[in-house]
């Protein structure tokens, strides 16, 4: 059984997985940007590649284009 429970425990942080900690003040600025799309607000700069990105992506793609993001999160080994 607690073998069971360290493996679940494990799946969380699986490939695939993001999270931040941010501050309730942070996340109140973050909450604006939730609903808004990936082309929405494009004034920002991706921190992997350069290119152009939106406000969401600022906010909730750790600062980095979509294609950039996934690689870094999604497409690990």
């Amino acid at each position: 059984m607690k073998e069971e429970i360290e493996n679940e425990a494990d799946s969380f942080w699986a490939k695939g997985s993001f999270s931040e900690t941010v501050s309730s003040e942070e996340l109140k600025e973050k909450i604006k940007t939730l609903h808004k799309k990936s082309n929405e607000d494009m004034d920002f700069i991706c921190r992997k590649c350069n290119r152009k990105i939106s406000a969401h992506n600022k906010d909730w793609h750790a600062g980095m284009c979509d294609d950039c993001f996934h690689k870094e999160y999604f497409e690990k080994d």
